[in-house]
């Protein structure tokens, strides 16, 4: 059952860019919130679901090789692939940009590290600082989603007030700015562990 979800996870993470550009390319004005509101419900079952795969996995004791190398995949493939659409919806916000980046270049560092330090014996722990990063991205992610229809769009019909819009846009930019600060400090801390296990390495 675990395994079933990471792989959902992944499925979940091709079909949101190819959603995305099916929208773009072909839906009519006053459709698109409702397709890209299909697809924030999509990342919002895969987010979700990456919290019970792992909860299942330790509960019914279904942990596996499998498991422990899809599970971070799948993580990666759905945060980096939801950000670069960020970047593009929102091509002209600063914010958005740097902090996507920021993000993205951290998650792919961490990767690398993780896989030199396995390789000589040292695993590097999740922290809470990086699980703050999780919460904070995902979120913005999530807020920032439900304005790309309506950004530098002035559409007379819309799902929501629109005072949720303006609240979710300002909040999503606050928590994609922090989780891009959150970013570096954790990326500085992951990088001093693990230059400090390869100098106690070479010592011996």
């Amino acid at each position: 059952m675990a395994n079933i979800l990471t792989f959902l996870r992944i499925i979940i993470s091709l079909i949101i860019p190819i959603g995305f550009w099916l929208i773009i390319n072909f839906s009519s004005r006053y459709n698109e919130e409702k397709f890209f509101l299909v697809l924030l419900v999509l990342f919002v079952l895969a987010s979700i679901s990456d919290f019970f795969d792992g909860f299942i996995a330790r509960k019914y004791n279904q942990e596996s090789i499998t498991g422990k190398i899809l599970d971070p995949i799948a993580d990666k493939l759905l945060v980096i692939i939801s950000l670069i659409i960020l970047i593009i919806s929102f091509s002209e916000n600063p914010i958005i940009f740097f902090s996507s980046i920021v993000i993205i270049f951290r998650e792919i560092l961490i990767s690398g590290l993780r896989e030199i330090t396995k390789s000589n014996g040292l695993t590097l722990n999740v922290t809470k600082l990086s699980k703050w990063k999780t919460a904070a991205q995902l979120t913005s992610i999530i807020l920032l989603f439900l304005n790309i229809s309506t950004y530098n769009n002035s559409y007379e019909e819309l799902l929501f007030p629109q005072w949720m819009y303006t609240s979710s846009y300002l909040l999503g930019n606050l928590l994609i700015l922090i989780a891009s600060l959150i970013s570096i400090l954790s990326a500085f801390k992951y990088a001093e562990v693990t230059r400090n296990f390869m100098k106690e390495k070479d010592r011996i």
